[in-house]
């Protein structure tokens, strides 16, 4: 078979959740399948040895986006290029017009259709226009959780032979170091040298920082060390409330804002943190839980939506509309030294059920499953 792959986020958001799916689908199958042709649709001209490359020449930001836009609606796909099955991997945003081929898309969660108040408007009216006609024309659909595909059966009352459910994993950088030495790299290049909590994931409304903040506030001063909580991530358009929150608090000299982080440098915070804290108000899988229980770090987290699926009995579970039950998961989590062990051990063991490696292997299954 002739497999075409929308890679698109895999060069417009380089560390987000989306690219790194999508990076990690196509290394992986490059190195499983033997046997299949894949097709990357990919909007730059940057050589990859895994796949061709059907793709635009411009370089410009704005043009490459608008003759990939093109390529996807203007090909004349049951003639050049031919292709036996199209995979969408960003939610079903950009399908191909109408072709031969059998489409597959990777809807990962409903976020717009289960919290659209946390979803910029434009993105928002988008999406409600198109999701209902790329999940009628996709003849499977991956997600990401049992959860997810239980949202997308009752939102859009489809069959449950046509939703497959494939676990993210976390990348192999996720693993533990020399505590020591994380702390010493933290410290050297940003100037962290006190004990921390940590949260990154984004800094949409759903991700509930500002009850994390007034948690973090309720306990701060219960430690006998001067413990602060980090927040990681590039500045968004709640970032200003947050910081405003800190003030409020008076409480903006123990929470630390470090803007965009690299990629590289995410197991070092997660390493030399004291735990993880994630308080999601809803997600279709939830990554960051995963990668900080990967580098052997307590994680607390909430039990909602998805989340307890994929992280089992291996954290403390919050519940993350109470901020008092916030601060005591943390709290218990730093002190209780014999919760944390028990929580780090679990971790460790859990996360080695997933890998990039077996969702590939599941992805060709979908694959195969449409050329009978």
């Amino acid at each position: 078979m002739k497999i075409g792959i929308d890679a698109r986020v895999a060069s417009w958001h380089i560390g987000s959740g989306l690219g790194n799916y999508t990076s990690q689908i196509i290394s992986n199958l490059k190195d499983i399948d033997l046997f299949n042709t894949y097709m990357l649709f990919y909007p730059e001209k940057k050589d990859r040895s895994f796949a061709n490359l059907y793709r635009s020449s411009y370089e410009e930001e704005r043009e490459r986006r608008d003759d990939f836009w093109k390529l996807m609606y203007g090909t004349e796909w049951d003639r050049d290029p031919k292709v036996d099955i199209f995979h969408n991997t960003v939610n079903g945003i950009g399908i191909p017009s109408m072709g031969k081929h059998r489409l597959v898309i990777t809807l990962h969660d409903l976020i717009p259709y289960i919290m659209p108040e946390t979803v910029d408007k434009p993105h928002l009216d988008y999406v409600l226009r198109h999701t209902p006609e790329a999940i009628a024309r996709a003849d499977k659909i991956i997600t990401v959780s049992h959860h997810s595909k239980k949202d997308i059966m009752r939102y859009f009352d489809v069959s449950k032979e046509k939703v497959e459910v494939i676990y993210h994993a976390a990348d192999k950088i996720f693993r533990p170091v020399d505590k020591s030495d994380a702390k010493n790299k933290i410290a050297e290049e940003y100037q962290i040298t006190s004990p921390y909590i940590l949260y990154l994931g984004g800094f949409s409304p759903r991700k509930n920082i500002a009850r994390l903040i007034r948690a973090f506030h309720m306990i701060c001063h219960e430690f006998e060390e001067d413990y602060k909580l980090v927040i990681l991530g590039e500045p968004s358009r709640t970032y200003g409330n947050l910081r405003r929150l800190t003030e409020k608090l008076s409480i903006e000299d123990k929470v630390i804002f470090t803007g965009f982080v690299p990629t590289g440098d995410l197991p070092l915070f997660y390493n030399a943190c004291e735990c993880f804290v994630y308080p999601s108000l809803y997600e279709g899988f939830g990554l960051p839980p995963l990668e900080a229980a990967a580098c052997g770090v307590p994680v607390v987290t909430s039990k909602v939506s998805s989340i307890p699926e994929i992280m089992g009995n291996s954290c403390t579970y919050i519940n993350p509309l109470e901020i008092v039950d916030i601060a005591q998961g943390i709290y218990d989590t730093i002190v209780d030294q014999e919760l944390r062990g028990q929580l780090i051990q679990r971790g460790l063991a859990h996360t080695r059920k997933f890998s990039w490696e077996k969702a590939s292997k599941e992805t060709l299954k979908v694959y195969d499953s449409l050329s009978k």
